[in-house]
């Protein structure tokens, strides 16, 4: 093994020049000696691509063209990693001082994991800054099927995730380019399926919610999707695929939620919030529920 293990990161991007410099700094700022920077636009139309050649000689590869999403932005930049350790970022997120350095010490402690995974931050619109670190954790032991729940089970933000490059290979070095929501989710269960994982509460990357962002301007496709991943699990194991449909429910359910907050003082508001509650009924007696409702009714 080499004085410094290879990191390949992956940045998928589409007309996000007003974020992507930020994350190609963020990555490059690290310090880390032996890094592998791939940025794969899509052909965009803003100022992507002055960023771009502004930081080309540091990067290991670069395309601009014409794609067909983010998950085939992805795949093109994996194929062409060579990294030890392989991840993507988006490029509208960024990575946090010492992550990489991070990594590269739990992945010598533990050389086995698929994946190795730290601590990350919202920034939401508006704010100055990041906001404090949220740890990872996986409430049972990998390698385990996460389409079976339980609800709550894990924290793993994929802003702070890193794969193995053995797992990857093992798993197929690809993400769903069917999906376009939970690509990285689905990943990220087939590695945990079969490897354990590495959880450090070093802080390592930063996710922006932003009205822009997928997760949060297309929140019930979100969901949609999200619930599509366990149903598609589903094994024919009647007790296991008992628990794939109730997660499926659940987190179709919070997508209801989350939307309820989003068109609070409408119509919409009550019926996304009758939809969560007749998809999984134990929303109702969680705090997040009732915040997207009681608003409404004072006002």
């Amino acid at each position: 093994m080499s004085a410094f293990l290879r990191i390949s990161i992956v940045i998928p991007s589409y007309n996000q020049g007003q974020y992507l410099e930020q994350a190609i700094g963020s990555v490059l700022e690290q310090g880390y000696p032996a890094l592998d920077l791939l940025v794969v636009d899509g052909g965009s139309q803003d100022n992507s691509l002055d960023v771009i050649r502004k930081y080309e000689n540091r990067l290991a590869w670069w395309v601009s063209e014409p794609d067909g999403g983010q998950s085939q932005a992805i795949n093109k930049g994996f194929a062409r990693a060579t990294g030890e350790i392989i991840t993507f970022l988006s490029s509208d997120d960024l990575y946090l001082p010492g992550a990489l350095a991070d990594v590269a010490a739990q992945y010598r402690q533990n050389p086995q994991v698929g994946a190795i995974i730290g601590a990350f931050s919202f920034w939401d619109a508006g704010q100055p800054a990041p906001g404090a670190p949220i740890p990872p954790f996986l409430k049972i032991p990998a390698p385990c099927d996460l389409t079976l729940g339980p609800p709550a089970v894990y924290r793993l933000h994929q802003a702070a995730t890193f794969y193995t490059r053995a797992a990857l290979d093992a798993v197929g070095r690809s993400v769903r380019e069917d999906l376009r929501y939970v690509m990285d989710r689905e990943l990220l269960y087939r590695v945990c399926r079969r490897f354990p994982l590495a959880l450090s509460n070093a802080p390592y990357g930063v996710f922006r919610r932003h009205p822009e962002s997928k997760s949060v301007a297309e929140i019930l496709p979100f969901a949609r999707e999200f619930a599509q991943i366990y149903r598609e699990a589903l094994t024919g194991d009647p007790d296991q695929d008992r628990l794939r449909r109730k997660m499926a429910n659940y987190r179709l359910s919070r997508g209801y939620v989350k939307y309820a907050h989003v068109v609070r003082r409408s119509p919409q508001t009550y019926l996304a919030l009758l939809r969560a509650a007749l998809t999984f009924p134990g929303l109702v007696a969680t705090s997040g529920y009732w915040r997207a409702y009681l608003p409404s009714k004072i006002e």
